[in-house]
């Protein structure tokens, strides 16, 4: 029963954090369009008082002209124009001088819109993932994994839920209850820049370690060493912390994400490889320390359905677990899964 609400939770904690995010990315886009909107009317502002210095400026050189003789006032007749006779005055009313038009203000700039792109509940790209084997005789063992994953990539974001879960059991034994849910947003770099931000949220329940649970965030900043058509490497640091409970040193760890490392490389259209790397330090007491590594390599079997074969390493690592645990954890998981 607790297995089964566990994975009930991580289906149900992508749904209540995507609106979040929604409102977070609308709040971005209105304060760029907002600030478009100033810039153009600060634009049209001056382009208006430049037009009505330069019309002060014709004024000026008209009549300094007329005053020098450049130019007939339009007061007299023109030169060299024999005066009219009185039946042609008669017939003929001498002609009223018309003004210059002054020039029409131009229009204020059009403020084009802005192409704010698909929708945030548009472009979601979702996997499941399914393993399981099993082994009778002198030994019964048994071990499931499912998985859950949702990554959505704009222009400017980056937003990703990943959930998996893992249950084992050895001689009619449960021998591993764990469940992971590990959400991420990010402000990726703009054109000609490498320097974007990001935040994570994560949450752990795990049956075997001294604490029943333990919740995490942090956020920061992050550089873009290489990317290109095939690699994408990036580096992350920053500050958050985490909480465990129901162990029996429950307490909260300010942590500095001292280095992360995030990589994927592509090397043809059906075989790809993903990497991270995570180093926490308890800024409280440096001596007590977290490392998060994983490697995955991943096969594309039938491009028609999307279905593909995954490789999977995982290790973990705490410098104080608490209750005599082991510091170290390794996971290692061979999944099928699909792409929809």
């Amino acid at each position: 029963m607790m297995a089964i609400r566990r994975f009930i939770v991580c289906l149900l904690v992508p749904l209540l954090a995507l609106p979040c995010m929604a409102r977070i990315d609308a709040d971005f886009e209105a304060t760029e369009a907002l600030a478009e909107l100033q810039a153009a009317q600060a634009a049209y502002t001056l382009a208006m008082a430049q037009l009505e210095l330069a019309q002060g400026n014709l004024e000026r050189a008209t009549l300094h002209a007329i005053a020098v003789g450049a130019i007939p006032s339009p007061q007299q007749p023109a030169e060299n124009v024999p005066p009219a006779s009185p039946a042609n005055q008669a017939e003929k009313p001498a002609p009223t001088p018309k003004a210059e038009p002054k020039p029409t203000p131009a229009p204020p700039p059009e403020v084009k819109k802005k192409d704010e792109g698909p929708s945030f509940w548009e472009g979601w790209k979702r996997s499941v993932r399914v393993g399981f084997n099993t082994a009778t005789g002198n030994t019964e063992n048994s071990n499931l994994n499912l998985q859950f994953h949702t990554v959505r990539k704009s222009k400017k974001y980056l937003t990703k839920f990943d959930s998996e879960y893992r249950f084992a059991t050895r001689n009619g034994v449960d021998s591993q209850n764990r469940l992971d849910l590990d959400f991420r947003h990010e402000w990726l770099a703009p054109e000609g820049s490498k320097v974007g931000w990001w935040t994570t949220a994560s949450f752990e329940a795990d049956e075997f370690q001294d604490w029943d649970y333990r919740a995490s965030a942090h956020g920061g900043i992050s550089y873009q060493f290489i990317k290109n058509d095939k690699t994408n490497f990036k580096g992350r640091t920053g500050f958050g912390g985490s909480q465990t409970f129901g162990g029996t040193n429950d307490e909260f760890r300010p942590e500095a994400l001292v280095t992360g490392l995030d990589l994927r490389h592509r090397f043809n259209e059906t075989m790809n490889i993903e990497g991270g790397m995570e180093y926490f330090v308890d800024v409280s007491q440096v001596t007590r320390d977290r490392l998060n590594n994983h490697l995955k390599w991943n096969i594309m079997l039938d491009k028609e359905s999307n279905m593909n074969l995954q490789f999977k390493l995982t290790h973990k690592y705490d410098s104080q677990p608490g209750g005599g645990k082991d510091n170290n954890d390794l996971y290692f998981d061979i999944t099928v899964g699909w792409q929809f």
